[in-house]
């Protein structure tokens, strides 16, 4: 892969000259890998996500994703079993344009569309989701991606073009970076970065008491005698923007170090080739942080969120100095009954 001038652009190498110049070196096999590497680490972050992906917008912009992924490497793949009977740098250069321009293109209004569907979740209560929403959501995704189809359609340079590096003759695609990713999570690195930084000497007691407050928790989930208690009170609380940041970065600061390190290597990967399911997850807790920070005061830890990555109801009774116990379970559903009149009094 070579840059050129810019994080955006970037020559994907179609094939070398090899040992012969006349027999030159075929590269979609080297493709074909990287594709298969890409899949595979996106059904890892799919499997992780798999309890909650389904109801929320982004959820549903990552498994049509994921379903693009499995086209492109379907037809890279057909691509490289024909390779004896047709040429293949045309081909190539076709679905790698293509593909990139549109994976580039999609992460701005991925992320406008989740911010919007965010702002309207009743208190983060992701069971209200109704069918109605779900086909909204649907829509929407189709609609960016016809757009981004559309778009790349009209406007992608498909053509392989030759070029000399070296003294050594290149046939080479024009492909894109995704500048929307890559700016985002160095925006989030550097504000997680900072805000770590400004409360670095009380950090490590508040992650004691944040893994202190997740075995607790998982205690009071196995229990099985009933019992009731009032909710410990521990001294020194947290700021809610801090809690919740740590709690972001517990999780997803050695993903933020990867980025921030390839981009001082001045190491660009190509659309096509990035892990776009691990962005998507990534972007995904930090909305839902961010819109649980706004409404934790009508809320509290009690929304049920569409992030299966971070514990974020842990890290709001670390901000309010208190640890979950029994009681929690009789508030939980007071509030089912206050937001909910229809249901009866025998839930309690």
């Amino acid at each position: 892969m070579l840059n050129q001038h810019s994080s955006e652009t970037m020559m994907a190498v179609i094939w070398t000259p090899g040992i012969n110049e006349n027999n030159p070196h075929d590269e979609t096999l080297q493709y074909l890998l990287i594709l298969c590497s890409k899949v595979t680490l996106n059904t890892i972050v799919l499997t992780f996500w798999r309890h909650s992906i389904l109801k929320s917008l982004l959820g549903i912009c990552s498994v049509s994703m994921y379903v693009a992924d499995m086209l492109l490497l379907s037809a890279v793949t057909s691509v490289w079993l024909v390779k004896e009977n047709l040429p293949t740098s045309t081909s190539m250069c076709f679905i790698l344009a293509h593909g990139s321009t549109v994976y580039a293109l999609l992460p701005l209004p991925i992320l406008i569309a989740g911010a919007f569907d965010y702002g309207s979740y009743p208190y983060q209560e992701v069971n209200l989701s109704s069918q109605r929403r779900a086909v909204s959501y649907c829509i929407v995704v189709v609609l960016m991606w016809t757009l981004a189809c559309g778009y790349t359609y009209n406007y992608t340079d498909t053509q392989p073009m030759e070029i000399y590096k070296d003294n050594v003759r290149l046939l080479v695609c024009r492909v894109h970076g995704s500048s929307v990713a890559f700016q985002f999570s160095m925006q989030v690195s550097i504000a997680v970065v900072l805000i770590l930084l400004l409360y670095f000497k009380k950090m490590i007691g508040w992650i004691r008491r944040a893994n202190k407050l997740a075995a607790k928790d998982q205690n009071f989930l196995n229990r099985q005698d009933g019992g009731c208690g009032n909710s410990e009170v521990e001294e020194n609380s947290t700021p809610l923007f801090v809690s919740l940041t740590l709690g972001f970065a517990s999780n997803w600061m050695p993903y933020l170090l990867m980025c921030l390190a390839c981009a001082l290597m001045g190491f660009v990967v190509p659309a096509y080739a990035s892990v776009n399911l691990l962005w998507m997850a990534c972007a995904n807790s930090v909305l839902v942080g961010i819109a649980f920070w706004f409404r934790s005061d009508g809320s509290g830890p009690l929304g049920k969120f569409p992030d299966d990555t971070c514990l974020w109801k842990n890290y709001w009774h670390l901000s309010k100095g208190t640890s979950p116990t029994v009681d929690a379970k009789l508030t939980k559903r007071l509030y089912i009954i206050v937001h909910k009149p229809a249901m009866t009094s025998q839930e309690i």
